[in-house]
């Protein structure tokens, strides 16, 4: 089994992190999506990071089924409860902190095209600080969802530190700086 994922890839990171906690050894094959790779476009159609190639060559796709592979390979896992309620609520953060990531990607692509206002720009610049405002209150639901919250916010300080996201938004800034301590986040920090 093998990750493609780009370095700078904060889905990568979210499941890499996962991985580590949950002791599953995931090797990395830093994958450069823009440049559509051969073995890329065989995992994905899409041309998208993360893709998990598993040893039977088969793969799976999108950082949320990629996590949810991961969690069910680990029985007894404690990161996130299997079903009920706890479970739904975990997801739901991890949908909001990738609904944060897609922002900022979104963001990140339009400065490199040089469209750096407009509705569409505002628009993700809103709907970032309307998720941060909501996940500031969904800290300590779960392991997994605390992890995806901390993945994002840590992008958001790597790629707009602008955003000053932790001004307003303190259980999350707690959150994160106990997380980014951790042996497992450690490993998996993006390059400068």
């Amino acid at each position: 089994m093998k990750l493609l994922a780009s370095a700078t890839s904060p889905y990568a990171r979210k499941l890499r992190v996962i991985a580590h906690e949950l002791g599953i050894a995931l090797p990395v094959e830093d994958t450069a999506p823009m440049t559509d790779p051969a073995a890329l476009l065989a995992a994905n159609p899409l041309g998208k990071v993360p893709a998990l190639v598993l040893d039977d060559g088969s793969a799976i796709v999108d950082s949320p089924v990629i996590a949810a592979f991961l969690l069910a390979s680990v029985p007894g896992q404690q990161l996130m409860a299997l079903s009920g309620h706890d479970h739904w609520q975990a997801r739901t953060t991890e949908a909001l902190a990738d609904g944060v990531l897609d922002a900022a990607i979104i963001l990140r692509f339009n400065m490199a095209q040089g469209i750096t206002s407009g509705p569409w720009v505002e628009r993700q610049y809103r709907a970032i600080e309307r998720a941060l405002a909501v996940m500031n209150g969904r800290v300590g639901g779960s392991g997994f969802g605390d992890i995806c919250i901390a993945v994002a916010c840590d992008y958001l300080s790597f790629r707009f530190p602008v955003l000053g996201w932790r001004e307003h938004n303190g259980a999350l800034a707690e959150l994160a700086d106990r997380l980014l301590a951790t042996p497992a986040f450690v490993a998996t920090q993006p390059p400068a």
